[in-house]
């Protein structure tokens, strides 16, 4: 059975991205992020619907640290899952 994958879309600054990317991609089983737009920061997080707390309070750190991530509320898709 496959898992029901979220698609996330944030805007961060350009320079984190390879950095968010890594942490992410560090974190096995998370997701995986896709820049949509390196100027404008805009990036894609899919990630399996059930790992989507794991992923969000990921990000929280990450904002601690610093890196100011918005949640996309212009592009974000509606909450459905592709298969």
């Amino acid at each position: 059975m496959k898992p029901e994958i979220a698609a996330l879309r944030f805007i961060v600054p350009q320079k984190d991205i390879y950095y968010i990317s890594w942490i992410i991609d560090a974190a096995e089983g998370i997701g995986f992020l896709q820049t949509d737009d390196a100027k404008a920061g805009k990036v894609t997080v899919f990630s399996p619907k059930e790992q989507l707390p794991y992923l969000m309070a990921m990000m929280e750190s990450l904002r601690g640290e610093g890196i100011e991530i918005k949640i996309d509320e212009d592009t974000n898709n509606t909450g459905e899952t592709t298969a």
